[in-house]
């Protein structure tokens, strides 16, 4: 199985940056080529994306600084998205970003996945910067 990572460092506490990255409502800030909008219909959370609408489950720890992003088309078909953040000092962190390529991701969503972590890595420098 494939997979791509992308790091960054970022001078703000792991705090303050897991917190922001784990709220769904702040997903168009960061996550600019995937989701385009976030909303909740019926307590269900959902993002439109480039590959039309999808359900989001975010599962997050603060201790250990996981967030798991989920999105699929529906809720029992759903995969994840790896974000880590990773506290260096009280005003530092790392955060690392990991996609698998599923069964089911085509060679030209993988291609442009790959692409988009960059991409979303780079917002989350620019967002603390």
């Amino acid at each position: 199985m494939k997979s791509v990572t992308e790091s960054c460092v970022i001078l703000e506490s792991k705090d303050t940056v897991f917190e922001f990255l784990s709220n769904f409502e702040n997903m168009p800030k960061w996550s600019t080529q995937f989701v385009q909008q976030t909303k909740i219909i019926d307590g269900k959370k959902k993002a439109m994306t480039p590959l039309g609408e999808v359900f989001v489950r975010i599962d997050s720890d603060k201790k250990s600084g996981i967030i798991d992003i989920y999105a699929g088309p529906s809720e029992s078909e759903m995969n994840p998205a790896f974000l880590r953040v990773i506290s260096f000092s009280n005003n530092s962190c790392g955060v690392t970003f990991t996609f698998f390529k599923w069964p089911q991701t085509t060679d030209q969503m993988w291609e442009m996945f790959c692409d988009w972590i960059k991409i979303e890595v780079d917002n989350i420098k620019k967002i603390f910067s």
